[in-house]
């Protein structure tokens, strides 16, 4: 029997993206829904597209996981999170940054009650 000397290219990142989330699901993209114009205001409200930048931009950034930890979520949430990240992020979001950049808002935003509450809980040994 002969060899095969055809070697295959294998997408390393790829393969850890899959190996990291699973597969990407397809998914066909569901008609945006007619927005009603809002009556006029003294006050303009940021149109829809400088939003959904600023939000694509602030939770789906690419992340560097070289140190990471596991941590665990019910299956709902996961589901919740995967149609979110495959329909929002495309490509270049996963959920693992997607929640990485959530939690490092919420830290940002909170620290000063984290600390006051972990400081008045924080018994000294001695």
């Amino acid at each position: 029997m002969a060899k095969q000397t055809n070697n295959p290219q294998v997408d390393e990142d790829f393969m850890k993206e899959v190996i990291a989330q699973g597969f990407p699901m397809k998914r066909e993209r569901a008609p945006e829904p007619i927005v009603q114009e809002p009556e006029p205001t003294a006050e303009k409200p940021k149109k829809r597209k400088e939003l959904s930048n600023d939000y694509i931009e602030r939770y789906f950034e690419r992340v560097d996981f070289a140190d990471r930890q596991l941590i665990y979520i019910t299956r709902e949430t996961h589901k919740k999170l995967t149609d979110i990240v495959n329909v929002i992020g495309g490509r270049q979001g996963t959920i693992s940054g997607y929640i990485e950049n959530i939690i490092r808002e919420h830290f940002d935003t909170h620290k000063d009650e984290v600390n006051t509450i972990y400081a008045s809980r924080f018994k000294k040994p001695l």
